[in-house]
């Protein structure tokens, strides 16, 4: 008989970094709170994504030393290959040198357009610089679950990853676990913080987006863990709504505005309580690229 499962989720807070060239100053630039999610049965964990900085990935290791202290970390699955969720996987590593990092296929090759030095440069190094530890040899530490019909087992219990497509990004994915009626969403949801539509800059991206929120919602879940949550919001599926209603606003504004700066105010009229709008700063940027 499969054992029970628990699941712990801790928040890293959103960073600040340097001003970027062309940023307005009503703009805060900040990245996004993060949610990482610990499930664990009698003896052995699971740790979903893995952070950005070398300090974020050093407070997570504390706290899942502190969380599970009998039980063994085993795994560390990364949900899509945006660099905020898999470049702190060097230091967890080295932090708990036995653990296997897996993910899919389509995921690893996302992560090496992240590592391609122009982008690498572009996107992160300009923002946090050595903040990141990162090296390209990360990837061969990294296996691909398609050997394992994309399925991680937790003392018995299945944990499956499936290939989403497109929603804050390309060959995104969710985890979802049967026996808690869980979600782990990534990217895929959003849990009252400003979404990331910079690079879902068209209709059909953004139609691509809800597809992949409604299939999570036929399967029924109890819980949804979003890639990114406020401090203490509840991990409901109601979320799954409120992220499908954010992405059709944003959709019509973008037809009934005429620069970013003014789909910017419109939509800040429409959400003024979500957390970090340098989110929707980036995304309005897309929108709108002259």
């Amino acid at each position: 008989m499969a054992s029970p499962l628990k699941v712990d989720v801790y928040i890293a807070p959103g960073i600040p970094f340097s001003s970027p060239e062309g940023l307005p100053s009503f703009v805060a630039p900040v990245w996004s709170p993060m949610a990482i999610t610990l499930i664990s049965g009698h003896k052995e964990a699971v740790l979903i994504d893995g952070l950005l900085t070398t300090a974020q990935a050093d407070d997570l290791a504390d706290w899942v030393k502190s969380s599970i202290p009998n039980k063994i970390l085993t795994t560390i699955y990364i949900t899509h290959g945006h660099g905020d969720h898999f470049f702190g996987l060097k230091r967890l590593l080295e932090r708990f040198p036995n653990v296997k990092a897996v993910t899919t296929a389509k995921v690893i090759e996302h992560m090496q357009h992240e590592l391609e030095p122009d982008n690498y440069q572009a996107i992160w190094a300009s923002r946090f610089g050595k903040q990141i530890d990162i090296d390209g040899g990360i990837l061969s530490r990294i296996e691909s679950l398609g050997d394992h019909n994309n399925t991680i087992l937790l003392e018995g219990h299945r944990l499956i990853a499936i290939d989403a497509g497109e929603s804050d990004t390309w060959n995104t994915t969710y985890l979802h676990v049967p026996s808690l009626g869980l979600i782990i969403a990534g990217d895929c949801v959003y849990n009252d913080v400003h979404q990331f539509l910079g690079e879902t800059n068209t209709q059909q991206g953004r139609d691509s987006w809800i597809s992949i929120v409604n299939s999570i919602a036929d399967l029924n879940p109890r819980t949804v863990i979003a890639g990114h949550k406020r401090p203490g919001a509840v991990d409901g599926v109601n979320n799954l709504a409120a992220t499908i209603k954010y992405i059709e606003d944003f959709g019509d504004l973008v037809g009934k505005t005429g620069s970013k700066v003014q789909l910017f105010e419109e939509m800040m009229k429409a959400y003024p309580d979500r957390v970090n709008p340098y989110a929707l700063w980036l995304s309005c940027q897309g929108a709108f690229k002259s």
